[in-house]
């Protein structure tokens, strides 16, 4: 009997029966989405960002550079036969190298849209502490089967923590049990269980592989779902698609290989990796599922990192056994920081702990006492964890780029849970980088997690709401030799970074524009902050067609961040925009901030019922003086929206900054009223009716224009029927008792409601 799977699937086979696949995950997926409720929406989230790559790379066929995904293989035996060989692990490496690239040798011309999807996969040669590996792990247990709730991923039950799922696709060779061959998780998932589980018998060509999956097609299966494939039935009926314009619609699974089979009034695509078919019919990707796979690696998408990973070619860090001389070794794995010395007499110079040396280079009956405490400059850096410490990494680099300490972190850092690190740092200048591997910081979507860096003159920085990274730096020690492009008034200048006997003549007056952002042909030097930002063409922009739109306050995800400009010669900074409102409630507000080089800081705010109102287009000016803010030769904008739902918009738009020279007045939240503009029509501010539904119909107001595409769906997240809603009508009659999730989809969002069928 078939099982309908939303997101994860189970491939199971029957002991005392022919063996074929089939889906048993429902059980799993209802847990994972109460172990963590956020995963619903973040998979929709790259729903509907795939769904806007592919509609742009519709009419293009992807063919640009080959992306190549490390992989680690993590072996977790209970007997000699589940601890498989290399041979078998390198075996399955080629067979997704050969299924992905569309060089197997059982490929053929039966389907015209079989496609090469540029995608390869290699075996990592360097670990996450940057060491030589062979790309595979072992541990023995004495589990005997592992189930489908994630175990083995996780040291505290008896697994394997995974390595860093932005830079490793990590899989799981072990017994599942239950007859199940293989599961994998989808996009948007937690990091701490990210990846692809396959059981021994299933892995590879040779060794243990058992027949009929015994040609590693399981493996090829279950990463194409790591890649947000869908079953090439689309786990339903006809009528039910998997995403994807060019595989035929079918009924239900195929099993062992019914070539030419026809359900929905087609022939079945018996021979797709995303089918249930035996491993020895299964031999293509379409080019529609090619495009599919590269929305999630492309730039943008959420495994980007993975794509951009370099863990199969980087060098690994030197080590005082691998028969060279690298690092600060002065001879072939001797001396040096980390090695042994190269048989050469101790002294107190040579910056080694060595003879009867109680520290490096002091102590002992030669050297002078060590000293017990930091006389440089004393940091400390304290960081408590938000829900997914395992996302969490900082690096700590020196003036010359030099890492001096890093450091990232696993499950084992319990949600609020502290650590403190404290460094003694020499006169220099400093960069510190904390990072988060998801991109959504460590504050405050998913726990309260924050950090702080203290040095001998109180704080440093602080936060917890920084998106992917902030950079923070910081110096210590003596006045720096002027230049010209310091940002300070210093040496014989007669003005920031002008005047003197060195730099440029200081200007005396006058205004220059720096930029001008129109947003007509593209984003004009301004980046993109996620997926709660969009450039938007229509009438909400003010001068012409485009603006830029920002919704909820989704940490950096709902910001436009400006290119730098060096303010240094300049007295003054002013900046100009035309901005329109939709749907803000009353106190939520946006506001544009500046960034010094170093910090951020708000330098105007804008909030509804008190600066501006709905439906109206806006100018707003705001004046810095540099007196104030640290005018620097790497200085930003960002404007950033507050709001409590997706449906809550700010338009950016014509967009002028200035640098003034000479005296100007401060003009802050100065704002002016320009015209006005209803918005009756807009998508997510329409109700429909009935609600609850007692016949056939679900009316939508009769003024909609945008004639979106409609999903129902149950509260399993299942599609129960989608269409493209005409003349404001959607029929419900079909539909049993019960309640109900209705979701739209126009060219620019998707809002979805719920809805009662009586």
């Amino acid at each position: 009997m078939k099982k309908i799977v939303l997101l994860l699937c189970l491939l199971t086979a029957s002991v005392l029966f022919a063996q074929e696949r089939n889906c048993s995950s429902m059980e799993n997926l209802e847990y994972r989405m109460q172990q963590d409720p956020g995963l619903k929406q973040r998979m929709a989230d790259i729903e509907a960002f795939t769904k806007q790559k592919m509609s742009q790379n519709q009419n293009n066929k992807i063919n640009g550079s080959i992306i190549t995904i490390p992989v680690v293989v993590h072996v977790i035996y209970n007997n000699a036969s589940e601890n498989i060989s290399d041979a078998q692990i390198q075996s399955q490496i080629d067979v997704l190298n050969e299924d992905f690239r569309r060089t197997n040798s059982d490929a053929n011309n039966t389907w015209s849209q079989a496609a090469d999807t540029e995608i390869e996969f290699c075996l990592s040669t360097v670990d996450p502490n940057g060491n030589a590996t062979t790309g595979i792990t072992r541990k023995s247990s004495n589990k005997s089967s592992w189930g489908t709730n994630d175990a083995m991923k996780k040291s505290s039950q008896g697994g394997v923590d995974p390595w860093n799922s932005a830079e490793y696709l990590n899989m799981w060779v072990c017994n599942i049990g239950g007859g199940i061959l293989g599961y994998a998780q989808f996009p948007g998932g937690s990091a701490a269980t990210d990846g692809v589980v396959v059981g021994p018998q299933y892995f590879g060509r040779v060794g243990t592989a058992t027949a009929p999956f015994n040609l590693g097609r399981t493996t090829t299966h279950e990463i194409g779902h790591y890649l947000n494939l869908r079953h090439i039935w689309g786990d339903g009926g006809c009528g039910v698609d998997d995403f994807v314009s060019d595989t035929p619609e079918s009924d239900g699974a195929n099993y062992g290989c019914a070539t030419g089979h026809s359900s929905c009034g087609t022939t079945d695509m018996v021979q797709n990796y995303m089918d249930y078919s035996d491993d020895s019919c299964m031999n293509l990707y379409t080019q529609g599922q090619k495009t599919r796979m590269h929305s999630v690696l492309d730039a943008g998408g959420s495994r980007r990192s993975l794509a951009l990973s370099d863990k199969c070619g980087a060098t690994p860090n030197p080590t005082c056994t691998d028969g060279i001389q690298n690092g600060d070794e002065t001879g072939v794995d001797c001396g040096g920081s980390s090695c042994a010395p190269c048989n050469t007499p101790p002294t107190c110079t040579d910056g080694i702990q060595n003879g009867d040396e109680t520290g490096v280079d002091c102590g002992g009956s030669s050297c002078a006492p060590c000293q017990t405490a930091c006389n440089d400059n004393e940091v400390t850096l304290s960081i408590t964890f938000d829900n997914y410490p395992e996302e969490t990494s900082w690096t700590l680099t020196n003036d010359s780029g030099t890492t001096i300490a890093s450091a990232s972190y696993t499950t084992a850092n319990a949600d609020g849970s502290t650590v403190t690190e404290t460094f003694c740092l020499t006169d220099d200048c400093y960069t510190f980088t904390i990072s988060d591997a998801y991109g959504d910081g460590i504050c405050c979507s998913y726990g309260n997690g924050s950090y702080s860096l203290t040095g001998p003159n109180g704080s440093i920085t602080s936060g917890g709401s920084f998106g992917s990274s902030e950079a923070t730096n910081f110096c210590f020690g003596g006045t720096p030799t002027p230049t010209c492009t310091d940002g300070i008034q210093n040496g014989d200048e007669t003005g920031i970074d002008c005047g003197g006997s060195s730099c440029a003549p200081c200007s005396t007056g006058g205004t220059t524009t720096l930029h001008e952002g129109f947003f007509e042909s593209g984003w004009d030097g301004w980046s993109d902050g996620g997926s709660d930002c969009y450039r938007y063409s229509g009438s909400r922009s003010y001068e012409n067609n485009s603006s830029i739109r920002l919704r909820d306050n989704s940490g950096t995800g709902s910001a436009m961040t400006s290119a730098s400009f060096n303010l240094t010669s300049y007295d003054q900074v002013e900046v100009t925009f035309y901005f329109y409102s939709y749907s803000m409630e009353s106190g939520e507000d946006f506001w544009l901030r500046y960034y010094n080089g170093s910090n951020w800081s708000t330098v105007g705010t804008w909030a509804r019922g008190t600066s501006f109102e709905n439906n109206n287009f806006y100018s707003a000016t705001v004046t810095l003086n540099s007196s104030a803010y640290n005018f620097a030769s790497n200085s930003q904008f960002r404007f950033q929206c507050d709001a409590s739902g997706n449906n809550d918009h700010i338009y950016i738009d014509q967009v002028t900054i200035k640098g003034i020279n000479g005296a100007r007045s401060v003009r802050n939240n100065d704002i002016t009223l320009i015209r006005s503009l209803s918005d009756a029509k807009d998508l997510g501010d329409q109700l429909f009716y009935p609600n609850p539904v007692k016949g056939n119909n679900l009316y939508i107001n009769k003024n909609y224009e945008l004639n979106p595409t409609y999903r129902i769906l149950n509260l399993l997240g299942q599609t129960i029927e989608k269409g493209t809603m005409t003349n404001g009508t959607v029929n419900v009659g079909k539909l049993n008792a019960g309640l109900y999730l209705i979701e739209f989809t126009d060219a620019e969002e998707t809002v979805t409601r719920k809805f009662v069928k009586q």
